[in-house]
């Protein structure tokens, strides 16, 4: 009868141990759509695997879309994650509590082009959905906005809402911006507006990918800040890798200083 209980005691012990494991390996959101080849690194780790719809991710998984490929995920928090062809992101972290109205999320973007949807607003100061890049930090609360990834930079848009974006150089200020304006970090670091043909342009990037969408930016007119004209195609070679992409400057290096009507407002407190 002893031997029974200590047993007893012992399975009661070790399911206590594995419970948390098992939540904290509990996925945070899954696959809402999958179109062509996505794969799931769990973990990060190789070897990938394919993703199907309705597919689970957890934290620290990096989903990659290859060549004509799109995925999106929906979380936990109903937050949105599509990616375009050629992208590659990373759950870094995802918290979220509705009882106490709680959330961090983290996410990472190695590669590409992604559209993110944050609808539920937390009532807290400071921004709890985080989006980093290998140039910027970029934080939210609720609103959506498309982040685009070349080889020195990261150009974030905003249709609408707040965002805050701060370069990743110590001692550099953040800025917020405002609907309808967009960014590039690290340089030009200027608000410009964002034109309805820039925010179509972005809704076709994310079904075509950059490799082979032929599309890219223009420069702005003298005299109209950032309005643009006479797109500049990028390469149309399928093949060519996207960190080797290279779309020009929102601003030529004789023309960095924006006029002010155009800049974002000073920094601030992201609650305001």
């Amino acid at each position: 009868m002893r031997q029974k209980i200590r047993l007893g005691v012992m399975i009661l012990t070790l399911a206590m141990l594995v419970l948390p494991l098992t939540a904290q390996a509990s996925a945070v959101g899954h696959f809402s759509l999958v179109t062509g080849q996505v794969e799931l690194l769990k973990q990060g780790k190789i070897p990938a695997i394919p993703a199907k719809l309705q597919d689970g991710v957890e934290i620290g998984d990096v989903v990659r879309t290859k060549s004509k490929a799109k995925a999106q995920l929906t979380m936990v928090d109903d937050s949105i994650l599509t990616l375009a062809p050629e992208s590659r992101l990373a759950i870094a972290d995802y918290q979220y509590n509705p009882a106490k109205e709680e959330r961090r999320a983290v996410v990472r973007l190695f590669r590409g082009l992604v559209h993110t949807v944050v609808n539920r607003i937390i009532k807290t100061e400071e921004p709890d959905f985080i989006m980093e890049t290998h140039t910027a930090t970029i934080g939210v609360r609720g609103t959506s906005w498309y982040t685009l990834l070349g080889p020195n930079y990261t150009l974030t848009a905003l249709p609408s809402g707040k965002l805050f974006v701060k370069p990743n150089v110590s001692g550099v200020q953040g800025m917020l911006l405002h609907s309808m304006q967009f960014i590039q970090v690290p340089k030009p670091f200027l608000a410009q507006v964002l034109t309805p043909d820039m925010l179509r342009m972005f809704e076709r990037l994310m079904d075509t990918g950059l490799t082979e969408s032929g599309s890219g930016f223009g420069l702005p007119t003298s005299g109209k800040g950032g309005q643009f004209q006479s797109p500049l195609n990028l390469p149309l070679n399928p093949d060519q890798k996207l960190l080797q992409q290279t779309i020009p400057p929102v601003l030529p290096p004789q023309q960095q200083i924006a006029p002010p009507v155009h800049t974002a407002p000073a920094a601030q407190p992201f609650g305001t």
